[in-house]
């Protein structure tokens, strides 16, 4: 569902030509590129003032704050450098040259890397912040823009318009281990808090794409966006603000069911936004009249599905909440709940079975609806298929059941994987690859916070070492022993082409029946299996 409001935001000006903007970690400051006037902004966001502006050369474009917020890291396109904002005094400390034509870059989880991606040599280099040199460039296509790192710092997301691609870095590396093509003109690129999804727009596909990072593939998709800009993801990870370049507004995203819930107008080309580390505001550049807007979260509960069973945290986002004195999911009180502040409230939703107004009671009289909750079934799984598959992974996986139509992710052992289809009683997933054979717990995440589980087994080549005996009558009926290795998950056996009745003995044996032959001379055995193919060339021979 798609509404416009009236804006509620200010605006705070900034330098020429503003692009990017970063967030210190404590949330006090927010730091601006103005490309036209070679200035970094500096925004206080208790008094949403500018408090100063700090000079660096040519054409400042990315920006982004060190974890501890003690550096701010500015790309200047204009120079081939980086320049280093000492974020305690806001003076340039130090300048890093040796990048080509820089645009977006990101700093690692741990701060000692910094990652740039250098447009005019169609790479991304690496910067150690010790020493505030590169130690590594890596080939990354035409034309990269902006970089995006996971939680875990082990990959990095480049979008690159020249060749409409969204490339993946392995940071232990320094390799491009993926490229995902189909795109157009990829822009923004941001990665959830779990680091299993990671968001990217389509500067003229006007959609915002979501990818799987343990598969490496888009699985889902928003769609109308006009002429999507930057992209910016709640600390919580439940919503997502996209800049709309197209028509000067913003819309949130819900990411539990990839839906624009809200979009504002009454911006001015906004290019870039990030959000407060307390989610309740956005900060957005305004390209066109060089101003900087302060959007409020938009009102509501967050999430808005849980169990009947209750005890889902819901986070409650709307004005003048800081009087509240109950919480109520529709007739029943709220299992707990805390006022955070005057725009914040924490509750706990209680056991219930139907969906229902979410109220809260300000002072003693007045109650006032400030969400609403849907309660949901348990879910259960009950079979999943195949049940086993090779090590490098990539068959699809059904997982049958019920209460499914809210799974978020299917986990494989520790690796989490997003559904590529889900339906009430089935979801569909690409199993990922693993480093050891053996089995793992298949588990499903739904909303309603409940998991099945079941078993997948990930299995080695087979091989075939023996077949006994080694000849027979053309005429076929023979019994064969086979024996070889990982041939318990066996699919299918063929002599000479054609399909053989066959039984597993063991991991190690199959006893199989020889079809009959169409002339005498040696044939080729072939064991199929889950885990891959083996041949045993001639190893029996039709007399």
């Amino acid at each position: 569902m798609e509404t416009n409001e009236p804006l509620l935001a200010d605006e705070i000006p900034a330098g020429h030509a503003p692009i990017a903007a970063a967030i210190t970690p404590d949330g006090r400051h927010v730091y601006v590129t103005n490309f036209g006037s070679s200035s970094v902004s500096i925004i206080d966001t208790s008094t949403r003032s500018v408090i100063a502006a700090v000079g660096v050369t040519s054409g400042p474009w990315g920006v982004t704050v060190a974890p501890d917020g003690l550096r701010a890291y500015v790309a200047c396109f204009g120079t081939d450098s980086v320049a280093v904002i000492d974020t305690t005094t806001n003076q340039v400390t130090a300048s890093i040259p040796g990048l080509n034509k820089p645009l977006g870059l990101t700093v690692s989880p741990d701060g000692s890397r910094l990652y740039v991606a250098s447009q005019g040599g169609n790479r991304v280099d690496v910067i150690n912040t010790a020493t505030d040199t590169v130690i590594a460039s890596v080939p990354a296509g035409t034309g990269p823009r902006n970089v995006a790192v996971t939680p875990d710092g082990t990959e990095i997301y480049v979008t690159e318009e020249g060749a409409n691609a969204v490339a993946v870095i392995d940071t232990a590396t320094h390799t491009v281990t993926a490229t995902l093509t189909g795109f157009l003109f990829p822009r923004g690129v941001a990665a959830s808090p779990d680091g299993q999804r990671v968001y990217v727009t389509e500067y003229g596909g006007n959609k915002l794409d979501v990818i799987d990072t343990a598969t490496h593939t888009v699985v889902d998709t928003v769609t109308g966006l006009p002429i999507p800009f930057g992209v910016a993801v709640s600390h919580d990870g439940l919503l997502a603000y996209v800049a709309r370049d197209g028509d000067d507004s913003v819309s949130a995203i819900d990411l539990i069911r990839n839906e624009i819930i809200d979009t504002v107008p009454g911006f001015h080309a906004p290019s870039w936004l990030v959000v407060t580390p307390d989610d309740l505001d956005v900060y957005v550049v305004n390209n066109g009249n060089e101003t900087v807007s302060v959007l409020p979260a938009p009102s509501g509960a967050y999430p808005d599905v849980g169990p009947m069973s209750g005890g889902t945290t819901v986070d409650i986002i709307g004005e003048g909440l800081g009087n509240t004195t109950a919480v109520r999911f529709g007739c029943q009180p709220a299992a707990s709940f805390t006022v955070l502040n005057d725009h914040e409230i924490l509750a706990v939703s209680p056991r219930l079975a139907t969906d229902v107004d979410i109220d809260a009671t300000l002072g003693q009289h007045t109650t006032r609806t400030v969400g609403r909750f849907y309660y949901l079934p348990d879910s259960m799984l009950t079979h999943i298929s195949p049940t086993s598959g090779p090590l490098s992974g990539g068959g699809t996986l059904t997982v049958t059941g019920r209460g499914l139509i809210t799974t978020t992710s299917v986990r494989f052992g520790t690796v989490a994987v997003t559904p590529s289809s889900v339906l009430n009683d089935r979801v569909t997933v690409t199993v990922p690859p693993a480093e050891t054979t053996g089995p793992v717990p298949v588990t499903v995440v739904t909303r309603s916070n409940s998991y099945g589980q079941s078993t997948f087994t990930y299995v080695g080549p087979p091989s075939i070492t023996s077949v006994t005996p080694s000849t027979g009558s053309t005429a076929g009926g023979d019994p064969v022993l086979i024996v070889g290795t990982e041939l318990a998950p066996t699919q299918s056996v063929t002599i000479g082409g054609v399909a053989a009745g066959f039984g597993v003995i063991s991991n190690t044996r199959i006893a199989a029946v020889t079809p009959p032959a169409a002339a005498p001379g040696p044939a080729n055995v072939t064991v199929t299996t889950t885990g891959g193919t083996a041949t045993a060339p001639g190893a029996f021979v039709y007399t």
